[in-house]
């Protein structure tokens, strides 16, 4: 198991135990608020905009961008094997972000700039081109960008701070999405059903995204050093795909972490999905609280990060994700059941506050589940090198990014069947100068599927979760066999100052 493509440099492992600094960390976690511009604009508003603006059917919207989404899952594991096996002076993952941002920014624009024209199965393919690339873009970006944080250093702690900064900073990338769309563009009653808005929310979206995106690209060059070297890859790109696929499906580890995201992701995708609708209809809450706790969860994200690391310091990991899926279960299946029975109030100041007290937790607790599963994939990669002797970073970011992508496909789909079986209606903005009654049961059913739906999705994941085994000691002996590796390898000649792969 020691024919390794990955060619050693012991000046490249000597970077990787130093520090990384607070500037370099700093310029990397800047990458993370593009995706979070992209992410908070298509999660937050996209759904919303295509129904109740566009006058999309919920199950016809909802199927638009679970195709998209299905497609990008589909690609990503092929995105993250070609970044594994690329081979430039550039590195393997420098190349793709620089040439994905200009289509990412492109795409976000061009999808809150529906033309008005449209309607039915027109709008529907258009949705659905617009989506694939820009999703596919995506990709292209955000696989490799993560990968590059899992090279920059082989310290068990020092990962969880690489991925907290990417996630500390995020809160600057929703801040600007949520912030342009609620308080510039989309202000005051009724801004989100008017239409002549979306347009200039997109673009200016677009432009933030990528000026992110560029910043961090250009800025990580000088990381280069840090990174792991491979051997130029050999055999056909079907044939190392194959190989590369099957080889990650065999580490337990990261099949459980698959698996365990995927249903945790379709809770999320129903959810956030769901969130304009349960905002407005079942807590009738104004526009500007909808704004305020939209920006609690990035709030709370901010929180999240410090409390993650220490605990992470002091706990095992996947003891901490564990915690995070039981407040998951907790909010979902008891908040929306107690406006059903009446247990909280109908509105008023007591509601909006305990709301965002409650948006702000779970923005914690959301930070601290997602530092420690993309903390632990990073782990399981190294094991991926003990087992196999190959660097596949991108690859098993791609299945965190499969998971998430299929399974928020998923979620829209379910949110928006669920929404129609309901009955609930659509087209709202045509109906904007008249009152839309719509009926109790109605509203009763959106917080049934929102509540104890998402629950019982979180409850799968979590029992799947209770299967991980990878902890700190069995990670540290992983780290002392690989070390061993390198040291004997720099004792044989090779090429780029290395030991010289067996190869396969």
């Amino acid at each position: 198991m020691t024919d390794s493509r990955a060619l050693p440099s012991a000046d490249a492992a000597e970077l990787r135990r130093r520090p990384l600094g607070l500037g370099l960390l700093a310029v990397y976690g800047a990458g993370n608020i593009g995706d979070a511009v992209f992410q908070a604009c298509l999660a937050t508003f996209l759904f919303y905009y295509l129904t109740e603006v566009c006058g999309m059917a919920n199950s016809l919207a909802g199927l638009s961008l679970f195709l998209a989404l299905t497609v990008d899952a589909v690609v990503d594991p092929l995105v993250g094997s070609i970044s594994d096996n690329s081979w430039s002076r550039w590195g393997r993952r420098h190349p793709f972000m620089l040439g994905a941002a200009f289509p990412m920014a492109v795409g976000l624009g061009l999808m809150f700039s529906l033309p008005a024209g449209l309607s039915g199965p027109t709008l529907f393919a258009y949705v659905t081109l617009i989506s694939v690339v820009l999703r596919v873009s995506h990709s292209f970006y955000f696989l490799p960008y993560i990968a590059l944080g899992a090279e920059l250093s082989d310290d068990y702690a020092e990962r969880t701070n690489i991925v907290a900064a990417r996630f500390l900073l995020s809160v600057a990338g929703t801040a600007t999405a949520v912030g342009l769309g609620y308080g510039v563009f989309m202000r005051g009653a009724g801004g989100l059903l008017h239409r002549q808005a979306y347009a200039p929310f997109g673009w200016a979206c677009g432009l933030a995204m990528l000026a992110a995106v560029l910043f961090s690209a250009l800025g990580t060059l000088r990381a280069l050093p840090r990174l792991h070297r491979i051997a130029p890859p050999s055999g056909s790109l079907v044939r190392r795909f194959i190989r590369d696929v099957g080889e990650i499906f065999r580490n337990r580890s990261f099949v459980i972490l698959f698996c365990s995201l995927l249903l945790l992701f379709i809770a999320a995708g129903t959810a956030a999905t769901l969130f304009q609708h349960i905002a407005t209809f079942f807590w009738k809450l104004p526009g500007g609280v909808i704004g305020v706790i939209a920006l609690s969860a990035p709030a709370g994200l901010v929180i999240g990060v410090p409390i993650s690391v220490f605990l992470s310091n002091r706990f095992e990991k996947r003891s901490v994700v564990s915690g995070c899926f039981v407040i998951f279960v907790a909010y979902y299946a008891i908040v929306p059941m107690m406006r059903i029975l009446g247990v909280l109030p109908a509105e008023g100041l007591i509601l909006d506050a305990i709301l965002i007290g409650l948006a702000i937790v779970m923005g914690a607790v959301v930070g601290c589940a997602g530092i420690g599963f993309q903390s632990m994939m990073a782990d399981a990669a190294d094991e991926h090198e003990f087992l196999f002797g190959t660097r596949r970073e991108a690859l098993y970011y791609a299945g965190l990014n499969f998971s998430a992508k299929a399974a928020s496909g998923l979620g829209v789909l379910v949110a928006g069947v669920g929404l129609d079986l309901i009955r609930f209606p659509t087209n709202l903005a045509a109906h904007a100068t008249t009152a839309v009654e719509i009926p109790e049961e109605t509203l009763r059913n959106l917080g049934l599927i929102y509540g104890l739906g998402v629950a019982a999705i979180f409850v799968l994941g979590a029992v799947v979760f209770l299967a991980y085994r990878l902890d700190r000691p069995a990670y540290g002996k992983i780290q002392e066999a690989l070390e061993g590796r390198r040291r004997a390898a720099e004792l044989q000649p090779g090429p780029l100052g290395g030991g010289a792969p067996s190869g396969r």
